[in-house]
């Protein structure tokens, strides 16, 4: 299957909606015809998706597998199991390897649910999506399409994020900085609060996708959407010159003392309550932990903007994507009640209730009523809005390959090792495994 280029086709996906205001192992490649039963089955519906304690969300996704429970044609009861990010992502392909996969299951798009697919482990729920039409019509244009592969689709988005920069307003206004508007101006910020002895920025180097991240929003700064586009469609190197110059960037940044100490070995709980409990004035995450941080000891004080591109020509371009996507495993036995859920999951009602009570961007078309946001969502909306062009992050345009391959190798030069040496590893790594 062939890798999708998808940059310019995610920011459409990002604003468009946005601006007012399981049985035997089957045969992945035919289309799923309704193989669930009717009322009176009680069976029990198992759905396993990411999220911790420390999540805030948890108890709004519980409550729609209870509102689903309450009253459902099939008479399934739904039975959610939570994991740990890193954790998630073992116990899935141990579970795929041995065709023990709950009958539905979080996923993220491009390449990650790829293999799956192609292992015929994922139900095409294309059939489902054109016998209705108003559900496939609800969600926003591009959306479906990073789910989708050789023309038939096997996921739907819950929801859509993007990175920013969250920063505390009271540590900036008590040190006398302002929102900067030019990369400079970021640094300069950095400076000023290192200075005055407080921590710029909050970072973790266990989950290397989170500097990775990182070093991939200051590349997109760089060079643009058209580095992404050019290292997909495979006429750019990943050793490519933007790659090292913005990890030797990040890296700069933590040998001159923007982030905390100790921060390769913390993991993204620890830095992201060294940020919640005011201990740091800035924290570069996905919009989806807004709500967290909306609801954590900072509040009002919590604010957001999108990091100022290194050469001004590249502002408002961020890395994004669909997020907390969901697919039916081949092995469901009643994957009419599956799709089912998928529905009521993606209906307005319930994605409003994740806008408004949780912070979460929708994956669907509908006005929105500014009034019920919150002030700190307001600002990431405002940012989603502006944005020209989104890259998603790179393990899910590559997956398991050069994906993890970049992350790993982002967080080696933080480690010390020289970047060049780090991404010539990187683009070899690539070129021996170009036949997988």
């Amino acid at each position: 299957m062939r890798k999708k280029t998808v940059a310019m086709l995610l920011t459409a996906a990002m604003t468009c909606g946005m601006l007012a205001g399981c049985g035997s192992q089957g045969d992945s490649s035919k289309e799923a015809s309704g193989s669930g039963s009717k009322k009176g089955d009680g069976d029990t519906l198992t759905v396993m998706c990411v999220g911790t304690e420390a999540d805030t969300y948890i108890d709004a996704y519980n409550s729609i597998a209870e509102k689903f429970s309450e009253d459902n044609e099939y008479g399934v009861k739904v039975k959610m199991d939570f994991y740990e990010n890193e954790q998630y992502k073992t116990k899935l392909t141990t579970l795929m390897a041995s065709n023990a996969v709950p009958d539905v299951f979080f996923t993220w798009e491009l390449s990650y649910l790829q293999p799956f697919v192609e292992g015929g482990k994922v139900t095409d729920i294309t059939s489902y999506l054109e016998k209705d039409a108003e559900w496939k019509e609800s969600f926003a244009d591009g959306t479906l399409d990073l789910l989708s592969y050789d023309g038939k689709n096997y996921g739907g988005p819950t929801q859509k994020s993007l990175c920013v920069m969250f920063y505390n307003k009271k540590i900036f206004e008590e040190n006398k900085v302002q929102v900067p508007s030019t990369y400079d101006e970021f640094l300069s910020v950095c400076d000023t609060l290192k200075s005055n002895g407080v921590t710029p920025m909050a970072m973790c180097g266990t989950d290397a996708w989170i500097p990775a991240q990182f070093v991939q929003q200051i590349a997109g700064g760089m060079a643009g959407d058209k580095l992404f586009q050019d290292i997909c469609d495979g006429s750019e190197k990943w050793n490519n010159e933007t790659h090292v110059k913005a990890a030797e960037e990040v890296k700069k940044m933590a040998d001159a003392g923007y982030f905390q100490d100790g921060y390769i070995g913390m993991g993204p709980e620890e830095s992201t309550d060294l940020f919640t409990n005011g201990k740091s004035a800035m924290y570069f995450m996905g919009a989806w932990d807004a709500d967290k941080i909306q609801k954590s000891g900072i509040g009002e004080d919590a604010g957001a903007f999108v990091l100022p591109a290194y050469d001004a020509q590249y502002n408002n371009i961020s890395v994004g994507s669909v997020d907390t996507s969901f697919a039916v495993s081949e092995t469901c036995e009643n994957k009419d009640a599956a799709v089912a859920f998928l529905k009521f999951w993606t209906s307005q009602e319930m994605e409003e209730m994740l806008l408004y009570e949780n912070g979460r961007i929708p994956a669907d078309n509908f006005e929105l009523d500014t009034s019920k946001l919150t002030p700190l969502m307001g600002e990431v909306l405002t940012i989603s809005n502006e944005q020209v062009g989104l890259t998603p992050w790179w393990d899910r345009q590559f997956g398991a390959g050069e994906g993890v391959e970049f992350n790993n190798t982002c967080v080696s030069v933080l480690g010390g090792e020289d970047a060049k040496a780090a991404f010539d590893g990187l683009q070899q790594f690539a070129e021996d495994n170009a036949d997988r």
